[in-house]
């Protein structure tokens, strides 16, 4: 025993805890599986994670047998299937180690597996092999992914007609980064179908602040932001950008006020949208200050939420923003983590007064 496992387990009247004992309880504690094999694919050790992970009998009955004889019938219906399918070979014959291997067992488990070789001599002489069952995390993954498209084709289907299906699924959005120094913009990625998804993630965002009751307010009409939201970027118009390009956002990107015009005359005009919506999607881009005389005051509140859905949702869309929401009668809390430094906050609005306030942190 090294001076290290001499001072953590030191003589006296008990007896001395050796290094095979600590083998044995660091084996015993692990929640993945292991196994380790010589280079004639015999196994040397195999713990009990492995073992409740693989449905085997035992310890005692798995090792000092063939992996092919042990683990095979776990994922295959012959040995020679499972050598042949399995990284064993291929790492003793390279010594290349394989991270993150998904494998399938006949049982419907999935699980990751790490395939690293013990070299000695310059030569794989065994391979160590940790295994962690993410059969619920892929799972998981598979669902979202799933309700996700149920939800674009739901969404679909509220789109007038095909003309907007395409004009939206056509306008890019550009992800990018911030340099507060140079108050420039990075572009990091294109998002050819961008418009498409911010409009997906906007009637998200609604779909959250209804379910905490922000439809209930007087002045808030689901049907009539649904709408807005649907029509409001109809005449954006994106400039051409690549990824590496650097640009300042207020120079290079239309002013919103522009875009958000001509979606008006488009959603009033060729989809006989309704005054209320068309005066939402028009105004979107003007600050409070801006606003015509002739814009009712009765539509406050919404244009209000509507300028809120759209920022959070070009968040969504572009930084992959993270967010939550808690509703307090007009008012909303948002809750906002972003690499962004504007909106990596918590910040209230009240809907019917206007009223925005930064919150501490905590």
């Amino acid at each position: 025993m090294g001076m290290a496992a001499e001072r953590l387990f030191p003589g006296g009247d008990q007896e001395d805890l050796g290094l095979d004992d600590l083998f044995d309880v660091i084996m015993r504690s692990m929640q993945e599986g292991l196994i380790l094999i010589n280079r004639q694919r015999v196994i040397h050790v195999i713990n009990e994670a492995a073992i409740r992970i693989l449905g085997l009998e035992s310890v005692d009955s798995t090792v000092n047998r063939r992996i092919e004889e042990a683990v095979g019938p776990v994922f295959s219906r012959s040995s020679e299937e499972y050598l042949r399918t399995s990284p064993w070979m291929s790492v003793l014959r390279t010594g290349e180690p394989q991270y993150d291997v998904v494998r399938h067992t006949l049982s419907g488990l999935i699980l990751s597996v790490n395939f690293v070789p013990v070299i000695k001599g310059g030569v794989a002489q065994g391979i160590m092999a940790t295994i962690q069952d993410v059969t619920a995390r892929i799972r998981l993954k598979e669902d979202l992914i799933r309700a996700n498209q149920e939800l674009e084709e739901a969404f679909s289907l509220t789109l007038p007609n095909y003309k907007v299906t395409h004009k939206l699924k056509t306008t890019p959005e550009y992800v990018d980064v911030y340099d507060p120094a140079t108050g420039k913009i990075t572009i990091t990625a294109v998002i050819e179908d961008g418009s498409y998804r911010h409009v997906i993630n906007a009637l998200k965002v609604l779909a959250d602040l209804h379910k905490q009751g922000i439809t209930e307010l007087i002045g808030i009409e689901k049907d009539t932001l649904v709408q807005a939201i649907l029509f409001h970027d109809l005449g954006k118009v994106q400039p051409k950008a690549k990824v590496g390009d650097v640009v300042s956002p207020k120079n290079f990107f239309e002013d919103g006020v522009h875009h958000a015009e001509r979606s008006a005359e488009f959603a009033q005009h060729y989809y006989n949208q309704p005054p209320d919506v068309v005066a939402l999607i028009r105004y979107h881009h003007h600050r409070e200050e801006e606003l015509p005389a002739s814009f009712p005051f009765r539509l406050m509140p919404m244009l209000r939420l509507l300028k809120l859905v759209d920022g959070i949702s070009a968040g969504l869309t572009r930084r992959g923003n993270q967010v939550c929401f808690t509703v307090d009668g007009s008012s909303i809390i948002i809750r906002e983590t972003s690499i962004h430094p504007d909106y990596n906050n918590i910040r209230s609005v009240d809907l019917f007064t206007g009223a925005k306030q930064a919150l501490p942190n905590g």
